[in-house]
This record gives structure tokens, sequence and C-alpha cells, in this order.
């Protein structure tokens, strides 16, 4: 999966989400920038992202997440390997 491939399923994931298909984030974009997320959509949105990559993602990895390119890293780091 390319990091394109990624920011394409996390946007869509974030706008099932916050049910707002409006939401464009970009990489710079801080999580607080996303109108509409706080700390439960986050929940949400990890639980959506487990389940749609079927990646487990642990909560020092999810503490470090504070703009949107953090999690497109993170992801393409999880489903592409080491």
């Amino acid at each position: 999966m390319t990091r394109a491939d990624i920011h394409i399923l996390l946007r869509d994931l974030l706008r099932e989400v916050l049910d707002d298909t409006s939401v464009n984030p970009h990489p710079d974009d801080l999580e607080s920038d996303i109108p509409g997320f706080d700390s439960g959509r986050k929940i949400q949105l990890i639980l959506a992202v487990e389940e749609r990559l079927g990646v487990r993602l642990r909560s020092r990895e999810v503490d470090g997440l504070r703009r949107f390119g953090d999690w497109l890293n993170l992801l393409h780091q999880r489903v592409a390997g080491p």
C-alpha cells in the first residue's frame, strides 16, 4: 500500500467517523485543526484504522499523533513494515 493509498484511506475513514464528506485533511494539519475531531472521534478513528488495515496501534504510538501527517507516517510504517 502506497503512502497515497494510505492518505486516501485515512481521509475516507475520518470522513466516516466525522460523518462529513467535506473533510480534506492535509499532512501539516493538527488534529485540532480538523472540525469535530476530538478525543472520542480519535478513538473511533483508531478502531476503524485497526479494523480496516488489520493492525494494532500501541498506546505510545497513538500518544505521538498530533498532525494528520503523523497518522500517515505511522500507518505507512506499520503497513509497509520495517
